[in-house]
This record gives structure tokens, C-alpha cells and sequence, in this order.
């Protein structure tokens, strides 16, 4: 008997409590419409990003939603390609535009009151351009971490992205204060923001060692080369943070007046390998010869 998988299996679905207490207030106050419309753009948003993924064999854990956004979470992100990872990531905000032509359609046909037309597009805007903003973990935030790690170590690159992020939603939430007073709905979520860069940045040696693996597993074949300066004495994690996405390292150590070098296999190998966790970068030449 032959079972047909279904093409599109969803992952776990997690509503995060912030729109649980989203959804109890709209029923207390009548505004149940608003929310349907926050839900829906919040989904297909999500799947924009879900079906770009799947596109490419990610593995998806859950999918977590709360207002005006969502966290698709995998253990893909820095493992795979700049290029992959950008257009997952871009395939949320690209969603918003078949959205306007369907508000668009509606209001044509005229099955959508004007009040249902106004606030369709006024969530559909504010949604996109919230998660168009330079923060963590927001798209536009997402897409700053990919751009410094084509300029920066990997490591580097998390540790920008995480004080921009937290720098920008603190200016942006002072200048909403300065013209008026922050509702709670924008408290919790500049609350969360902040939350969830903590996390990020507590995870940095993880998430570097988790791309590092990743690299050591697969060895992929880069065109470009980039080569890592150290002294004899660094130790290996010294060395380790500074790998670059999409290049490959050739590690230059100096010891004295003397200066050798090792490919980052050699390196690689040894951490992994041989668990040389405590080695110095002079070690590595001995494990090279």
C-alpha cells in the first residue's frame, strides 16, 4: 500500500502568549476584526518564509507567532549559503506585496467595506515595516546580520547585529515616547526584542561553534581565500572566531621572527577531530606536518 506524503507537512505551531492576551482583549473590546487581520498577515507572512525554507530542505522546528511578527526556528541559520539564507529571509516581507493586491481586489469588487479596506492596509503596512527594521530578531535585523558576515567574522558579525539591534529598538522606542506615551502593545513587544537579543547574545559561542561543526562536517568548497593572522601563543578559540562565512582561511602564525601557516582543515580537524580544545596555534603546525 503506497502512502502519499502531503506536499506541504507543517511544522509546530506555537502562539506565543503576547497574542493569547492579544486575542482575550480584542474579545473584551469588540475588536476581533483587528485581530483577524493581524493573524492572517502574520501567517502568510510566516509561510512566505516557510515554504521558501522547505524550498530548500531546511529542517523546521516550530513556528512561534505573536503580534505583528512570528519566529520561524531552525538550526539552518549560519549553516547554509548567504544567498539561501537571504531569500528565506526576504520571503516574509515579499508576501506583503501579493497582500496589497488582494486588498486591492477586494476593494474593487467591493466586498470589503472601506473601514475593513483602511484597516487592512494600515496593519499590512505597519507589519512590513516593522519587520523591515534593522533589529534582531526582525527580518531587516536578520538581513544586517547576513550583510556584516560577508564584511566580518561570524562571530563579529552576531555581536554587531545583537548592539545595533538593541541600540536602534531603544532610539526608536525614546522617539515614540517623545511624541506620545507607549502603549502596552508596543511595551511587551520592545520587551520581547530585548529578550530575545539577551538570548542571542548569551548564545554567540554556540551558534559560532554550531556553524563551525557545520563547516567541519560538510566541508564545502569556497572560491575565496582569506587568510587569519595569529601569533604562536593564540589559543584555538582565539583562531576559531575569526572565521568568515563563504571563505576559506589559510591560518598565518608568527612565531618570532619566523612565520609558518596551516589550512583551516588543519584546524578544523584538530578542534573536532582530535578535540585539541586547548591547543595553541604553534600546536597546529606540529599536527599539520
Amino acid at each position: 500500500m503506497n502512502v502519499h506524503k502531503p506536499l506541504v507537512s507543517l511544522p509546530p505551531i506555537r502562539i506565543h502568549p503576547i497574542l493569547w492576551l492579544f486575542a482575550i482583549t480584542a474579545i473584551v473590546t469588540g475588536t476581533f476584526m483587528e485581530l483577524t487581520i493581524i493573524f492572517s498577515i502574520v501567517v502568510i507572512h510566516e509561510l512566505g518564509h516557510y515554504l521558501a525554507a522547505k524550498s530548500y530542505h531546511w529542517r523546521i522546528r516550530k513556528i512561534s507567532l505573536w503580534v505583528f511578527g512570528g519566529v520561524m526556528e531552525t538550526e539552518e541559520h549560519g549553516s547554509r549559503p548567504i544567498e539561501q539564507e537571504l531569500w528565506v529571509t526576504v520571503a516574509g516581507p515579499l508576501q506583503h506585496i501579493w497582500i496589497y493586491g488582494v486588498i486591492w481586489l477586494m476593494t474593487y469588487l467591493g466586498w470589503w467595506s472601506s473601514s475593513i479596506v483602511e484597516m487592512a492596509l494600515q496593519y499590512n503596512t505597519s507589519i512590513l515595516l516593522f519587520n523591515l527594521l534593522p533589529i534582531w530578531p526582525l527580518d531587516g535585523g536578520k538581513v544586517l546580520q547576513l550583510l556584516s558576515s560577508t564584511l566580518k567574522p561570524y562571530r563579529t558579525a552576531q555581536s554587531i547585529t545583537i548592539v545595533c539591534s538593541v541600540i536602534i529598538c531603544l532610539l526608536v522606542s525614546l522617539t515614540f515616547m517623545f511624541f506620545d506615551t507607549l502603549p502596552l502593545s508596543t511595551v511587551m513587544l520592545v520587551v520581547f526584542i530585548l529578550l530575545e537579543n539577551r538570548l542571542e547574545w548569551k548564545q554567540r559561542n554556540y551558534l559560532l561553534f554550531r556553524f563551525l561543526l557545520k563547516r567541519y562536517s560538510e566541508k564545502p568548497t569556497l572560491s575565496k581565500t582569506s587568510p587569519i593572522l595569529v601569533q604562536s601563543y593564540d589559543s584555538m578559540f582565539q583562531i576559531l572566531k575569526q572565521f568568515r562565512r563563504n571563505r576559506h582561511h589559510h591560518i598565518f602564525i608568527k612565531d618570532g621572527k619566523e612565520s609558518m601557516w596551516v589550512d583551516e582543515d588543519t584546524c578544523l580537524d584538530a578542534y573536532f577531530a582530535f578535540k585539541q580544545h586547548q591547543a595553541k596555534a604553534k600546536d597546529l603546525v606540529r599536527l599539520a606536518e
